[in-house]
């Protein structure tokens, strides 16, 4: 017996049985009361932040039972929500969610599409005329391409519009002048701009702003009441604060800027609770009605958000291989994990769930090396509550053979606010230089690191120092273009490329100093 298997808490006992004692000690453990104490999760909480460097973790489990339709769940919670406050964090801490959030307004679109207002193939110029983009003709543009991540726009425009109620509405009239990545359809981009004009789509049908629409639609139904978008409404809550590490250092800090703009709100802006996060889950799990029996949505269109609308190309499969309507889409060990993260200023956020046990999980950091915090802790809910072992990090293989990028592929990649130059240094190594600005302009860092192989050969992996997680990093070509993917967003290939061979040694320090 290992080590996981003699601290499994759904260890089997060491006698033989047959298949049907098996399931019924899993489902048994599954379920035990006990395991839902949140004191039994909070030492492991309490020791993944410490060697993590996470100021505050709050994470939780539900479980549904899809016969009785009773409900278990716990949330459990360590650290500190604010290291220059000091401010504790508990069970009831409000959390940055980020694009979380695009699940809350790819449900909301699905309730229009029930409701008879709209469809999935409805071109998005029939509800706002008066959208244009630089290259785009906004009548090829529908609902689905929206909500799949397949419209093609440059996705990470971070567009300060203001704080009045008409900042999505203007964001969307800024993004005449974005620019194409791909046709409509030919391929995937993570794109953030995609789901504020479905927010403003929102706006437009159901005649409120987006942020009213949410409480209206999302959060009465639900009996939420600590889910909220402006920080007005946030700071009479306790509520996590992002860290950031301060450069050069080992020390992590309170990040300078709170929230991310209010226009990007349909993005990413939700901070709720992690209750009120499972309680969307259990909707999920209860085919589309909370407890009560109050329909959030029919059980067609939640199947449809859960379909593969798309299969990524391998290049671009790193994180999920396939997404849905909002929903990534993978499996764990044959169980389908339908889920989503979020990443705001400091802030990190996991939401999964696994509709064949029943189960949703939650996890919320604050800053440190966040996905490696989650994973450990995903993973335990994974092993106690289903039995099944989440897939481990991707990693650069053991062995580290030479990586090997044809010349053809070296150069530039671009998009509006990430720049990408793969070189290869003096000594044959290849090396990348990113900087991803999301607002910053010129003033942002430059970030150097060496390329390495993954277990794939679809794509390489590089990473800017050892407190951050691999970025996986691959080339294709997509509607005719020549694009490098960095995770699930597309570069097309810039138009000047510079020499294609690094200047400096091949043990040049890997630095995040500006250019």
């Amino acid at each position: 017996m290992d080590e996981r298997q003699r601290h499994h808490p759904c260890r089997m006992r060491p006698r033989q049985q047959t298949e049907n004692d098996a399931k019924e000690q899993h489902m048994t453990a599954r379920t035990d009361p006990q395991l839902f104490d949140p004191t039994r999760w909070e030492g492991l909480l309490a020791d993944v932040a410490r060697r993590h460097e996470v100021p505050g973790i709050v994470a939780g489990v539900l479980h549904v039972d899809p016969v009785s339709d009773a409900e278990q769940r716990f949330v459990a919670a360590t650290g500190i929500s604010n290291l220059r406050t000091e401010v504790g964090t508990d069970r009831t801490t409000l959390c940055q969610i980020g694009s979380i959030t695009k699940l809350l307004t790819s449900t909301m679109i699905m309730q229009l599409v029930d409701e008879g207002k709209l469809s999935l193939d409805t071109p998005v110029s029939e509800i706002l005329p008066d959208l244009s983009f630089a290259e785009l003709d906004p009548a090829e543009l529908t609902v689905e391409h929206l909500l799949a991540h397949t419209s093609g726009l440059d996705g990470d425009l971070f567009t300060d519009t203001g704080r009045g109620d008409d900042c999505v509405e203007k964001y969307v009239a800024t993004l005449s002048e974005a620019k194409s990545l791909f046709s409509p359809g030919t391929g995937f981009s993570y794109c953030n701009s995609g789901f504020v004009i479905a927010g403003r789509i929102i706006e437009v049908l159901d005649e409120v702003t987006w942020d009213r629409a949410l409480n209206t639609r999302i959060c009465q139904r639900l009996g939420n009441e600590h889910m909220f978008t402006l920080a007005e409404d946030i700071m009479s809550h306790r509520h996590q604060h992002g860290h950031v590490a301060i450069p050069g250092t080992d020390t992590w800090m309170p990040a300078p800027v709170s929230q991310i703009t209010r226009s990007m709100g349909p993005a990413g802006l939700v901070t709720c609770s992690a209750d009120d996060l499972l309680g969307f889950g259990a909707a999920v799990l209860r085919s589309g009605r909370t407890s009560t029996g109050v329909p959030i949505l029919s059980e067609d269109s939640l199947r449809l958000m859960s379909e593969p609308r798309h299969t990524l190309i391998e290049q671009a499969a790193s994180t999920a291989p396939q997404w849905g309507l909002g929903w990534m889409i993978d499996e764990w060990e044959g169980q389908k994990l339908q889920w989503h993260g979020g990443t705001t200023i400091g802030n990190n956020a996991w939401f999964q769930v696994l509709p064949a046990s029943g189960l949703a999980f939650v996890v919320f950091c604050n800053g440190g090396v966040a996905a490696h915090a989650a994973a450990e802790i995903y993973g335990a809910f994974a092993r106690t509550f289903a039995g099944i072992d989440a897939p481990p990090a991707t990693r650069p293989r053991s062995d580290r053979p030479a990586v090997a990028i044809p010349e053809s592929r070296l150069g530039d990649y671009a998009d509006a606010s990430t720049a990408l130059t793969v070189l290869r240094t003096d000594d044959g190594t290849y090396r990348a230089r990113i900087r991803s600005s999301l607002g910053e302009g010129d003033e942002a860092p430059v970030q150097t690191m060496d390329l390495h192989p993954s277990g794939n050969e679809a794509f390489v992996l590089g990473r800017p120092d050892a407190r951050s997680a691999w970025m996986p990093m691959a080339f294709a070509e997509v509607d005719g273009r020549d694009v490098a993917y960095v995770g699930i967003r597309c570069l097309p290939r810039a138009e000047a490329r510079p020499d294609s061979t690094d200047t400096e040694s091949a043990d040049a320090p890997v630095s995040g100093d500006d250019a």
